[in-house]
């Protein structure tokens, strides 16, 4: 199932629209130099989470996400090497830091979206 998962995903982002567009994290060409945690596209999250052993990428140093980034980077089509080295971390039992702040902020998340989906569910059609 989730070689499935993983297969579906690298499949989407290796579409041409993606690995030819230059701006897309898929068809990247330079170097990477992040210049805060914030301009790290999603897709890198789950990748540099199990690498750092980290949930929240933020308490990893900038210098040290580009630096692995930009060594594991070969240009367009690397995502699915990004994508692949993920797997494999989480399939060899490669822990994520989570603290009790982390849990609490999820927690609260979750209480929120419920809230947020039954307020929804109050809204009647005229």
């Amino acid at each position: 199932m989730l070689d499935d998962t993983l297969n579906s995903k690298i499949d989407f982002y290796n579409q041409p629209r993606f690995v030819k567009n230059t701006s897309h994290p898929a068809g990247f060409t330079g170097t990477f130099a992040f210049s805060s945690h914030r301009r790290i596209p999603e897709v890198f999250h789950a990748f540099l989470q199990r690498h750092f052993g980290q949930y929240r990428i933020r308490r990893v140093p900038i210098e040290d996400i580009n630096e692995i980034m930009n060594e594991l980077w070969e240009g367009p089509g690397s995502l699915e090497k990004i994508l692949r080295l993920e797997n494999d971390m989480f399939n060899s039992g490669k822990d994520v830091k989570f603290t009790a702040a982390d849990i609490a902020a999820m927690k609260a998340k979750i209480v929120e979206e419920e809230d947020s989906e039954k307020a929804i569910g109050d809204i009647k059609e005229h």
